[in-house]
């Protein structure tokens, strides 16, 4: 019945909202803006843990039924951030807060069950999913001065300077593992795909969890008390200046296993203009940051076709997860990530600010418009149920990511995409300070 209450209402909101994406007037604009917001924040709120809050990863797609990541968990907190609703990120942020059997190796395990009796799904550690938990408790800190929250950040913080090299004469220094070392009475814990023969977590330096490291160090160091993550930031600035940075290419490598991992991930590159900002990453050399955004785009982006769960197929522009020289490798054709693309939304929104704070308005400008663009063209792809508008994973179903996963199944739903398309939208970039990462 409240469905059908609000039947001809939320349809005209759909038919205003993603027919028309770009509008004239910025009151228009807005109040579109707004829309989008809502469409996808019931979708947070309709699939999720009833008790615990926890956001259920990917609906849909029966492997997954209950599984809640714990990277998702922390970026659905930020989103609810972003639309004032820190009394539901908190929910998330207390479960991890105050549920043991999540807590291994010194860190919190990758999934559980969103759902009681809250089982594991995956016992992995792994520093990412951690720091952006971090990053989601530091964030609610700021927006509820709850002191447990900051502790929470910091405590996660302490655990990434724990898997941060601090051996100045290494050629790794200052760089973050991909998680701890695993328990020694089983030889496959701990390694990629749960295999003895591939390197175990602490063997490999990650540009993503270095520059995540980055993030929270940097925004934890400003608080009273907390000078000593300075120096664990400056470690991780210098290693990515020192390794992670492809001087050829003008990109950054995905990481360090004995040689450089030369492998080219989009969302690094995102998080990296998001986190560190012009002037930090020009200092890799000069002009680094547009020959950076040139690589991506040129090797990241492409126009895909795209079917829509009503059968209508569009033609989609967005970001892939690897470079187009590494698809005949994977054996598939280009796809587009909404979650990989809204984070260069957000990336774009950083460039904007930085060089309009530098005085160069006609770049500001451009990176304004390319992130306008980028948000109408993911707009145009949600799919509608109801009241609520949600993402796939990517245009591509049971596709290699090229980082060691495969996207879900046929017809599935993911957490993810409205997660980032609500922080997209709103303005609100995790990787940046709570005031500073605000589009106004």
């Amino acid at each position: 019945m409240q469905i059908e209450k609000f039947r001809v209402p939320i349809l005209l909101i759909i038919l205003f909202v993603f027919s028309f994406p770009c509008l004239a007037s910025p009151q228009a604009a807005s109040a579109t803006r707004r829309r989008q917001i809502l469409l996808l924040e019931n979708w947070l709120l309709s699939h999720r843990g009833a008790e615990s809050g926890l956001p259920i990863s990917h609906v849909g797609d029966p492997r997954f039924r209950d599984w809640c990541f714990t990277y998702d968990a922390a970026v659905a907190a930020l989103a609810f951030i972003a639309v004032n609703r820190s009394g539901e990120a908190a929910r998330i942020i207390d479960f991890y807060i105050n549920t043991p059997h999540v807590y291994r190796l010194g860190g919190i395990i990758e999934a559980v069950a969103a759902v009681p009796p809250y089982r594991v799904h995956d016992w992995s550690v792994r520093t990412g999913a951690n720091i952006w938990l971090g990053l989601a408790s530091y964030h609610l800190f700021k927006s509820t001065h709850g002191k447990k929250y900051l502790a929470f950040a910091a405590r996660i913080a302490d655990f990434a300077v724990g898997l941060q090299d601090h051996l100045y004469t290494s050629r790794t220094y200052g760089g973050i593992t991909v998680g701890p070392k695993g328990d020694p009475a089983n030889d496959k814990d701990q390694h990629f795909d749960y295999d003895s023969q591939m390197p175990g977590f602490d063997q490999v330096y990650s540009t993503e969890a270095t520059v995540d490291a980055f993030a929270l160090f940097d925004m934890l160091g400003s608080e009273p008390g907390m000078v000593r993550f300075r120096a664990a930031r400056d470690r991780c600035l210098g290693w990515l200046k020192k390794v992670a940075w492809n001087p050829v290419d003008k990109r950054f490598n995905r990481g360090f296993h004995q040689e450089p991992d030369y492998a080219v991930a989009t969302d690094i590159h995102a998080w990296a203009i998001s986190a560190l900002g012009v002037a930090r990453l020009d200092t890799m050399e000069p002009g680094a940051t547009d020959r950076m955004i040139r690589f991506v785009e040129e090797k990241c982006q492409s126009t895909v076709s795209y079917r829509l769960p009503n059968g209508r197929r569009i033609s989609v522009k967005g970001f892939d997860f690897v470079d187009h020289g590494a698809l005949l490798h994977y054996q598939r054709p280009p796809l587009v990530s909404p979650e990989w693309t809204f984070q260069m939304a957000n990336a774009y929104q950083r460039l904007r600010d930085d060089f309009k704070a530098m005085g160069e308005t006609g770049k500001a400008h451009l990176y304004a418009q390319k992130r306008k663009d980028l948000l109408a063209q993911m707009m145009g792809m949600a799919s509608i149920q109801g009241d609520a508008a949600g993402f796939p994973y990517s245009t591509l179903d049971g596709a290699s990511i090229g980082h060691e996963h495969d996207t879900p199944a046929k017809g599935s739903l993911s957490m993810i995409g409205a997660t980032y398309g609500i922080l997209a939208l709103a303005g609100y970039d995790p990787l940046r300070a709570p005031r500073a990462g605000r589009n106004k």
